[in-house]
Parts: C-alpha cells; sequence; structure tokens
C-alpha cells in the first residue's frame, strides 16, 4: 500500500512539473507575439512587430490591443 501512495505522488508531481513548463513556454511564446500601434492611430491600423517611435508624429509606440 505504501508503495501506491509513494507511485502516485511521483506520478503527480512529474505531471505538475510537466504541466508548469509548458506555461512558462506558452508566456515566452506569447510575448513575443506581441504587435505595437502608435497611440495616436496616425497611420491607421498599421502595426509594428518592435518598439520604437511612430514615422508619422514620433511619439512613442504602444502595445496594440488585440
Amino acid at each position: 500500500m505504501k508503495k501506491v501512495i509513494l507511485v502516485s505522488g511521483m506520478v503527480f508531481a512529474m505531471f505538475g512539473t510537466f504541466a508548469q513548463t509548458q506555461a512558462s513556454k506558452k508566456t515566452k511564446t506569447e510575448e513575443k507575439k506581441e504587435v505595437y500601434q502608435c497611440p495616436m492611430k496616425c497611420e491607421g491600423a498599421k502595426t509594428y512587430a518592435k518598439k520604437g517611435k511612430c514615422p508619422a508624429c514620433t511619439m512613442d509606440l504602444k502595445v496594440a490591443k488585440k
């Protein structure tokens, strides 16, 4: 009976570790997909992959809402 409890505990621990690493990978992937846009929308719906300044009005680009 003790072996069953021990093995069950080990399986749950491994599952928890696996789930945690998958969640952290997902978070890193989501961060890379952020797009940036001028807050004044002076170029319409145009977005950029990197932070920077708007080429039209030189305001700082903000993360675009999805």
